[in-house]
Parts: C-alpha cells; structure tokens; sequence
C-alpha cells in the first residue's frame, strides 16, 4: 500500500527513473551491526568531564536524593540469525487513530520512570510509547533546566544525536527507491578529492563499513569542538579531523560519525539541496513532526532541555550555552548529519512506527534492507538492532554533550519507545528494559523470541 497522498505527490515529483526492487534486494545481502558503546565508540561523541574545555563549572544542587548510578557497561548479545522480514509482522501502512493507555498501565509506567531518574541520576527524562493499534503513552520526569528550574513536558526538545543517522537513512534510501541513487554508486561520484572515494560505496558509509576514520575520536576535535560554543563549523572544516583510515573499504565495521557526514553532502550533490531541506520537506512536514528540527539550519524551539553532565550526588553541570541549539551552536554544527538533530519524546515515538512498522516512509523491501545486519556486528543501514528482555527491536541510540537517547520499534510486538534524557555518559538500556517489561505485563503479547532470563540488551 501506498505511503499518504502528500508524501506519493512529492516522490512522483522526483526523477521517474526507478530502480527494480527485485534487483535491489539481489544486492542487499550483507548487512551489519554494532553497539556504539560496546564498540568503544559512543554513538556520536561523549561528553568530556566536568573541567574539560567548554564544560559550564556550575553546580546545582537538587532536593531529590540520587543513590546510584545505573552502570555504563553494556552486556554482550549472543548471535543470532538475521531478521526474515519486517513486513509480514509490521503494523499496516498507516498508524491507527491516537488513545490513551488505561489508567493503571499509565501509572505502572509513571511509577518506574519516575524511579529511574533518581537511580541514574538525571535532571530529567522524557518518554514515550506507541502501540500498532494507536494507543499512546507519554511520560516525563524531572527539570529540562535546574537553575531556574523549569519541569520537562511533553513538548520539550532534546538533542536527539545519532538517531539524526536514521532520517539521513530514510531520506537516502528514498533516493535509492526514486532511481536517482545505487546503494552501490561510489562516493567518488559525488566527492571525488575524499581519500579512497573510488573504493567506497553508498551501502558501505550506512552500514559503517568504510574504514573511514571517525572524527569524533581525533584528539583535535575534543580540543576544538567545545573552546567556543558559538563557532559554527562547515563540513570543509569536520572534515579535517579525518584522519587515516582504518582498513580497506568494505573489510572492517567501525562505527564512524564521518560516513554519515559524507551521506549528507551526497545527498545535497544528488538534489542539489541542504540534507536539512530534504528531511523537512520529505519527513517532518509530512508526518507532521512539528517538534522535530535540524540544527543549525532550523532554530530550536524554545523548551528545549539543557544538557548535563554529573558531578556527583545532586551535582550536575549545565553544558547549554543560551536556549537557541542544543546544547549551543558548536556541538550542533560540528555533528551535522551524524548527529545534530533535535525532537521530542511523542514525535520520535511516532516517527519510528513511521519508518520500521509502516510503507509511509519505505517501501517492504528497502524496510528490510535496512534491518538485515551480521550478527557480529548488530548493525543494519543506519540502524541499530537490540535485543531487550527476549524480544528484538531496531531502532538507534544517540549521545552528545548531556545527552542519552534511545528509540526503538519492536515489529513482533508492533510497539515503538523512545528515551530522552538531559544527563550524558550513562547508558539508558536498564530504564528501556524495565519500562518494557513493565508494558508487556498489560499487554497481550506473544512469549519472547529468546530466552529473557539472559541480560540480552546492549
């Protein structure tokens, strides 16, 4: 079934030239994952210490005890075989009118995000949760800001980092479905002068596999990004953090923000215009993600949550320069398309439904192409696979200076969650699992796929 009319009316107003989906998926065989954290590489920077430079030496001091922190180390998955397809067990092609969870679920799930922020700790966490048969649930917990304190709503914006790589993805691979790119065409067509461009392919920068070196980890860039938060970078000037490469295009997976950097300014050779541009006109206003922007080019709405780093017990340190980006201008503009995105809890809720569970985005076969990875590395094009308490879902996480992000769509279940929280280095997989245990307990849901007494998340 068709995606809605204004979404077809924009793609039938592209290049007519489209590639046979049978021949695609021909091509589309191995794909493949991994764990930023597990990885060794966050999954678009982590934030540096309090007293690194650029870091706010303010402390605030809240009134609400936090006795622990939730652990940063993310367990192992054991293999398991590539997903058949998402089609067959996906929610229909257009998402079912919006209800309210029953009263004793909304509080079940209030109750244990409420509990969460303080174990972590976090100055605020914001989540939601969408069922295949439209019923909804948004819950949020703590301060978007502690001096002055303002609550988190369900309204409030926070940098939402990596998961920026999944609407790079969707805006590609529509590209691909359009017939105006090859997941196959080499970069060299579109960035000739980038170091071994001949070598590497469209599928290779969204499946990480590249070799092309992450700028995030040059020693420069943690020197530079944060020494004026006001600096706006260029894509000329992040790409002078690329440093040599780690293997042969196509030979190693390696998580790197850069592949997705260079998917941005392919994109932009190829329609001739800003990424920013065509995730507006081709996903936001379409599926009317009103609280959804891409910094720099769009200004943050005004709600939006300042990012923090823990200093220890009710300490934390304010890294938001002013209320215009998130967290201010130079961490947004130097992350780009890897990472420069912001949204709120219900739009990326909706948006993950959109893109894995639905056609309103892609098409069955380029849905499925998109979640078939290797089991070594858990990683598809642009996205991520997890497994949480025996049920898989795909999805991305996303870090950057105060922030943890994750959003996941689970098509067995047809349920999608997305986690927004305003304190960075932590890892949310435990708040996840225990929100999502929780709902299975009031949801009808089949067993899980895999045995849940295994720690599977990560």
């Amino acid at each position: 079934m068709d995606r809605p009319a204004r979404m077809r009316r924009k793609r039938a107003s592209m290049d007519p030239g489209r590639i046979s989906r049978t021949a695609l998926l021909g091509l589309l065989c191995l794909v493949v994952a991994a764990c930023d954290l597990a990885a060794g590489s966050p999954a678009v920077s982590p934030s540096p210490p309090p007293g690194a430079p650029g870091a706010v030496p303010t402390a605030v001091v809240t009134a609400t005890p936090f006795p622990t922190v939730e652990p940063t180390v993310v367990p192992s998955v054991e293999p398991i075989a590539p997903s058949p397809s998402i089609g067959a067990i996906a929610a229909g092609p257009e998402l079912a009118e919006d209800r309210a969870f029953d009263e004793a679920t909304q509080k079940a799930l209030q109750k244990v995000l409420d509990a969460a922020r303080k174990r972590i700790p976090a100055p605020g966490i914001s989540v939601a949760i969408r069922t295949a048969d439209g019923r909804v649930w948004t819950g949020t917990s703590g301060a978007r800001q502690l001096s002055p304190r303002r609550p988190v709503t369900d309204a409030t914006v926070f940098s939402i980092a990596s998961i920026t790589k999944t609407f790079v993805t969707a805006v590609v691979l529509q590209l691909v479905d359009e017939g105006r790119l090859s997941l196959d065409d080499r970069l060299s067509e579109f960035l000739p002068d980038f170091r071994d461009a001949r070598k590497i392919t469209i599928r290779q920068l969204l499946q990480h596999r590249s070799g092309v070196f992450n700028y995030f980890e040059s020693a420069r860039y943690a020197r530079q990004a944060f020494r004026d938060p006001n600096r706006q970078w260029t894509t000329r000037e992040i790409l002078r953090f690329v440093e040599s490469p780690y293997c042969r295009p196509g030979t190693c997976f390696h998580y790197s923000n850069t592949n997705f950097v260079l998917l941005g300014e392919v994109v932009e050779a190829v329609t001739g215009r800003a990424i920013s541009e065509e995730i507006r006109a081709r996903l936001l206003d379409p599926l009317d993600l009103e609280h959804t922007s891409y910094q720099p080019d769009e200004r943050t709405p005004a709600n939006g949550a300042h990012g923090h780093l823990w200093g220890g017990g009710t300490t934390f340190y304010d890294q938001t320069e002013g209320d215009r980006w998130l967290p201010h201008m130079s961490a947004a503009s130097i992350a780009g398309a890897s990472g420069a995105m912001v949204a709120n809890a219900s739009d990326l809720a909706r948006w993950a439904m959109a893109l894995y569970g639905s056609d309103e985005v892609l098409p069955e076969d380029l849905r499925e192409a998109m979640t078939q990875y290797r089991p070594r590395d858990r990683y598809g094009l642009g996205t991520r696979m997890r497994i949480f308490s025996g049920r898989r879902g795909f999805g991305h996480g996303g870090s950057l200076r105060g922030y943890e992000d994750q959003v996941w769509y689970f098509p067995r279940e047809g349920v999608s969650i997305a986690l927004l929280s305003n304190r960075g280095l932590y890892n949310p997989d435990k708040t996840v699992r225990q929100l999502l245990r929780e709902l299975w307990k009031h949801l009808d849901e089949p067993a899980p796929q895999y045995d849940p007494s295994r720690n599977t998340s990560g």
